[in-house]
Parts: structure tokens; C-alpha cells; sequence
């Protein structure tokens, strides 16, 4: 076996990103992913593979997964840009892909 070249051992593959939140619309049956994207995580490149991984998945019809991506309000500007370079959001792709701004809340009394 080892001169046929099986003698390394097997490497299994890491499994793939699961979403934060995963819902299922009750009248059309239509899946949607949701992320949660933090100031900091915009640098992170895991933050940019995980946006990529979701933005990139389909249903077994192969239709599109849609996906929305929560973020600060003071954030939009930046996150949208970062959707561009990363080709996940340009002129003619990724209309799956909302970004769901999310205003800071009054501080409580």
C-alpha cells in the first residue's frame, strides 16, 4: 500500500459555516441566513470568508439563499464597500444580499 502512495493518513475536511440564524418562511417555504457584522469583524478575514460562504450558497433547485447582514448604522457605509470588494454585491449581482441597518438604542433610565 505505501508504494502505491496510500500511506498518509486521511485529512478530513473542516465542515462548512453554519449562519447565526436560519429561518424558513411559512407561506413560501423559502430559506433565509442571517448575519450579525460587528465593527471589528470588518477586518476579519474570517468574517469576509463566512460573507462569502453565505452570500455563495444555493437551494437544491439552485436558486439563491437570501441572506441578510445586520449592522451598526454608523457601519452601512463601510460594510457596503467591503460587499463590493469582495464581488459579493456589485451593479448586476447579489440582489440577495440586504444589508439591515441597526440604530443604537437609547440608553435605558
Amino acid at each position: 500500500m505505501t508504494q502505491l502512495g496510500y500511506s498518509t493518513v486521511r485529512v478530513r475536511a473542516t465542515p462548512p459555516p453554519v449562519p447565526e440564524i436560519v429561518r424558513v418562511s411559512p407561506i413560501r417555504g423559502r430559506i433565509a441566513y442571517g448575519e450579525t457584522v460587528l465593527h471589528n469583524d470588518l477586518q476579519l478575514r474570517r468574517c469576509h470568508e463566512r460573507l462569502r460562504a453565505f452570500s455563495q450558497r444555493r437551494t437544491r433547485h439552485h436558486s439563491t439563499i437570501l441572506f441578510f447582514i445586520g449592522v451598526a448604522e454608523a457601519d452601512e457605509v463601510e460594510l457596503l464597500a467591503l460587499l463590493e470588494t469582495l464581488e459579493i454585491r456589485t451593479g448586476t449581482r447579489g440582489g440577495h444580499v440586504h444589508v439591515v441597518p441597526i440604530a443604537k438604542s437609547a440608553p435605558r433610565p
